[in-house]
Order: C-alpha cells, then sequence, then structure tokens
C-alpha cells in the first residue's frame, strides 16, 4: 500500500508492455486504416471497412449522402503520418479542420479496440490469466498496492494514488478491477466498485467507458468494433485544444500534481505538449521524481530532466527534490525502486 500521496504519470511506453501501441506502431495502424480507396468509386481496396460504414452513417444523420470529402481528409492523415511526431501533435497542428479531426479520432478509436481486443491482459470468458504474464508493471503495481493490505483495508486501498494517462486505452482500469477480484477472492461488482475510487484521468480522454463505469459511451475491454457505436466512441477522445479548454478536468489533474509527494512517470515521452498540461500553478509539498527514460540519449534524458523541472516549478520557487531516471520499462523501475515508493 502507498504511505505517500503518489502521481503516475503514464504514455503509450507503459501499455506497450501489454501489447498495445506505442507512437509509430498507432501512426502505422491509423495510416492503413484511414488510406481509403476504391476500384471504380464502389469497391472499398484499402482502408477500413467499419470505419467507412460509421461514415456512411454520419453523413447519413446530417442529411448528406457523400462520404469523399471524408475520405479525403483520410487519405490525407494517412500521407502525413510518417512526418508526424504523433497523431495528437498532428491533429493539434489541424485543430480547425473539422473533417481531419473527426477522421483522427475514429482511427485512434478504431485502432485502440482492436488493439485492446488483441492485448496480453484481453479476459477469456471473463478471466485474465495472470500466470501468462506476471512481469508487465500493472501487476507489480497492484502487489506494492496490496503489499500488508488486509480484507478489511481494502475501502482505503486507493487512498495515496491517481493516474494521469495519456493513453486512450482503458487497460490500467480493466486490469486493476480484475486483479482485484481475484487476489482478494471478491465479487466482480465489489472490485469494480473499488476501482471507480481510483482517481484516473484520460487527458485527451478514453475509448469509451468501460461498462461498470457509467457515464458516457460503454464499451467493453476486448468488444469487437461496431460501426454504430464508432462515432460516438470517437466523440471521446480530445485534442490537445480541446482539453486545454477543460479548466474543471485540468484543474482538478494539477492539483493532484500538486499535492504528491512522488510522482513517477512510466513509459511516458516527455513531450512538451503533455509536458504543458501536466505544468502546476502553485504548490507547496517538494516531491520525489522517478521515471524511465528507456532507450533516450543522454542529452534527451538531461532535457527531461529539466522539462519535468520547470513542470514542477511555480513562480522561481522548484518543488523536485530526489530525481531517478531509469533507462528502462516501467515494470523494471517499479521493481528497482519498490522500496522507496511504498
Amino acid at each position: 500500500m502507498f504511505k505517500k500521496k503518489t502521481v503516475f504519470v503514464v504514455g503509450a511506453g507503459a501499455s506497450k508492455e501489454v501489447g498495445l501501441p506505442v507512437g509509430d506502431e498507432l501512426k502505422t495502424a491509423i495510416t492503413g486504416k484511414l488510406n481509403i480507396r476504391f476500384d471504380d468509386g464502389y469497391s472499398q481496396n484499402s482502408g477500413d471497412k467499419k470505419i467507412v460504414e460509421a461514415l456512411r452513417l454520419i453523413v447519413n444523420e446530417r442529411g448528406e449522402r457523400d462520404i469523399n470529402p471524408l475520405c479525403q481528409a483520410g487519405r490525407i492523415i494517412a500521407s502525413a503520418m510518417p512526418q508526424a511526431i504523433s497523431i495528437d501533435n498532428f491533429l493539434h497542428t489541424h485543430a480547425n479542420d473539422a473533417d481531419i479531426v473527426l477522421m483522427g479520432k475514429l482511427g485512434i478509436a478504431a485502432s485502440i479496440l482492436e488493439a485492446e481486443r488483441s492485448s496480453k491482459i484481453c479476459a477469456k470468458e471473463g478471466v485474465i490469466n495472470f500466470a501468462a504474464h506476471p512481469h508487465i508493471w500493472h501487476n507489480t503495481f497492484c502487489k506494492m498496492l496490496a503489499e500488508n493490505v488486509q480484507l478489511g483495508d481494502l475501502e482505503t486501498i486507493f487512498d495515496n494514488v491517481a493516474f494521469v494517462t495519456f493513453n486512450y486505452d482503458r487497460c490500467i482500469e480493466h486490469f486493476i478491477a480484475h486483479w482485484l477480484e481475484n487476489y482478494f477472492r471478491i465479487s466482480a461488482d465489489h472490485a469494480q466498485n473499488l476501482t471507480k475510487k481510483l482517481k484516473v484521468f484520460h487527458p485527451y480522454g478514453q475509448v469509451g467507458r468501460l461498462p461498470w463505469q457509467g457515464g458516457g459511451v460503454s464499451v467493453g475491454y476486448g468488444t469487437e468494433l461496431s460501426s454504430r457505436t464508432l462515432p460516438q466512441i470517437a466523440g471521446q477522445i480530445r485534442t490537445f485544444t480541446e482539453r486545454v479548454e477543460d479548466d474543471a478536468m485540468l484543474d482538478e489533474m494539477r492539483a493532484y500534481i500538486a499535492n504528491s509527494e512522488q510522482i513517477i512517470y512510466l513509459g511516458f515521452s516527455y513531450g512538451q505538449m503533455n509536458m504543458e498540461l501536466l505544468t502546476i500553478p502553485t504548490c507547496s509539498i517538494y516531491k520525489s521524481v522517478f521515471g524511465t527514460v528507456f532507450l533516450m540519449s543522454a542529452p534527451n534524458v538531461t532535457a527531461v530532466q529539466n522539462r519535468v523541472r520547470m513542470s514542477l516549478t511555480t513562480n522561481t520557487q522548484n518543488w523536485v527534490g530526489r530525481q531517478e531516471y531509469l533507462g528502462a520499462e516501467a515494470n523494471k523501475l517499479l521493481n528497482d525502486y519498490w522500496y522507496h515508493l511504498v
């Protein structure tokens, strides 16, 4: 159980441990789905068929019939992905083009839902095979969380923990609920109600709410993609521009960061747009910082340290105490620093 107030900041590298795509892989998946082309104007020969079905529904609701402008926007995205830092950066650049933003969100939603379905933690017949993948950070986190916890302590197990995840997937919530159910031998309802108490911020939204979370469009983890619900799911994804306008969410997220005693960055790229979202306006608590810098060069690690310090500086006061960065994946960082973190 975590005794210090702890915020985990999670990037694509962390979900990579369970089979979700990192930046370049996501761009490739989106390219394949949005490069929509037709032979003789009728027979689709490339791109995602369910996205095309969704486009027909979208234009029909608009009272229109022509999906070609949206298909063209998809091809624009596909052609630019090799040039883009990420799909998020590209959509931020083209935030004023509604067709590009819509197609980008549809591509993201379809790609992430497909990746969840094929991920290591997708439950088969309602059960995750924990023995098959014991060395993922999600499992190590849960072991840290459950250390010295008895059944009577469960209601407060998440009191000192919060997550900020820049991923669109629901790996964290999905895995933790199943883990609690299996380890503590409690009902699925009980485990899910406990997991609802865990604060998880998704600054860029998520590919639907899990059925037990309530609110918004519901879609199960690993559920086969439906063209009918895809537009609604895509509507829950937010661009950087849209999220910056969500003052209430950002204020609450930054308050958690400001009040934390330690911040743990897992599989995070420390990109400038994301660091801007994490920058706190006020603070009164010094923090220990731990982060993965897997496969980063020494100059970039130095830049990362500076970016983190800047995000945790108010006026001229810097609130970073101890800083530890590890050139490894998320699971190794949690294992190597276990005794320092809990």
